[in-house]
C-alpha cells in the first residue's frame, strides 16, 4: 500500500510540473507584430505645392499671365477670371533661312480661348465661320456645327498661393510640331519637310506685358530639299507667338 501511495502523489508531481513547463512556454511566446494583425494604411500622395513647381530658381514675369522660366521649362500661370477669354494669337516667322519668307512675316492669326476641363487645361480654337444671335432659334445648332478644335492640352501642375490661377508647363506647345504655330503646310510641301527635329528645337525667350505675351521660339525640321544648305538637310525658323 505504502509502494501504492508513493507511486500515487509521484504521478500528480510529475503532471504538475508538466503543467507549470506548457504555461510557461505560452507565456514566452513573442506577440505577434501590429503589422501582421492589421494592414497598414498606404500614405495619401499629396499634390505639389507651389514651390515644388516654382521654384527660387524661377524667372517670372508678370503681366496678361504670369510666366516662368524654370531651367528649359516655361510656366504659363493662368489667373481663373481669363479662362474661356477670347484672346488673338499671332505667329509671326521672327528670323528665317533664305528663301523662306522674310523676317517678320505673319504666317496665322487665330481667336483662341484656354479652358479648364477637369484636371486640364486646354488650347481650344474659336471659329467665327458660321455665327448667329444668342436670341435666335438657330443659335444652338449653330454652335454645335462649331466645335472649337483643340491645339494642345496640359495638365494643372499646381494653383497659386491664393488659388485663383492654374500652373501648366506649356513647354510643348512651343516645342512640338504644332501646324498652327509653325512651318505652313504649303511649304511643307515644298520643301518635303519629313518632321520636325524635337532635339533642335527650344524656347528662346517669354516675356509677358499688361496687354500681350510674347514668345521666342526655334523649330528646326528635317527636310528632304532645304531652300538654302541642301546638305544640311534642316530647315531652322525662329518664329514669335504674340498672345494678346
Amino acid at each position: 500500500m505504502a509502494s501504492l501511495r508513493t507511486l500515487t502523489v509521484l504521478t500528480l508531481v510529475a503532471g504538475l510540473l508538466a503543467g507549470c513547463a506548457g504555461t510557461k512556454r505560452v507565456a514566452e511566446a513573442p506577440a505577434q507584430p501590429a503589422s501582421t494583425q492589421a494592414a497598414a494604411k498606404p500614405e495619401k500622395k499629396k499634390g505639389k505645392t507651389y514651390r515644388d513647381v516654382i521654384t527660387e530658381e524661377a524667372r517670372s514675369d508678370d503681366g496678361l499671365f504670369t510666366v516662368h522660366r524654370v531651367d528649359e521649362k516655361l510656366y504659363y500661370e493662368i489667373p481663373d477670371s481669363l479662362l474661356d477669354r477670347e484672346l488673338l494669337l499671332v505667329t509671326r516667322i521672327a528670323r528665317t533661312e533664305d528663301g523662306i519668307g522674310y523676317g517678320g512675316m505673319k504666317t496665322n492669326t487665330q481667336v483662341v480661348r484656354w479652358q479648364k476641363q477637369g484636371k486640364k487645361i486646354l488650347l481650344r480654337v474659336v471659329s467665327y465661320e458660321n455665327v448667329a444671335d444668342e436670341d435666335e432659334p438657330i443659335y444652338q445648332a449653330v454652335r454645335n456645327s462649331n466645335f472649337e478644335p483643340i491645339i494642345k492640352s496640359f495638365s494643372i501642375e499646381t494653383l497659386n498661393d491664393d488659388s485663383t490661377a492654374y500652373v501648366v508647363d506649356v513647354t510643348s506647345l512651343f516645342t512640338d510640331d504644332v501646324p498652327s504655330l509653325g512651318l505652313q503646310k504649303s511649304r511643307r510641301d515644298q520643301y518635303k519637310v519629313r518632321r520636325l527635329d524635337k532635339s533642335r528645337s527650344f524656347i528662346v525667350s517669354a516675356r509677358s506685358y499688361p496687354k500681350n505675351i510674347e514668345v521666342r521660339h526655334v523649330l528646326t525640321y528635317e527636310a528632304s530639299e532645304p531652300p538654302s544648305n541642301g546638305s544640311t538637310g534642316a530647315i531652322s525658323l525662329e518664329m514669335n507667338q504674340s498672345m494678346i
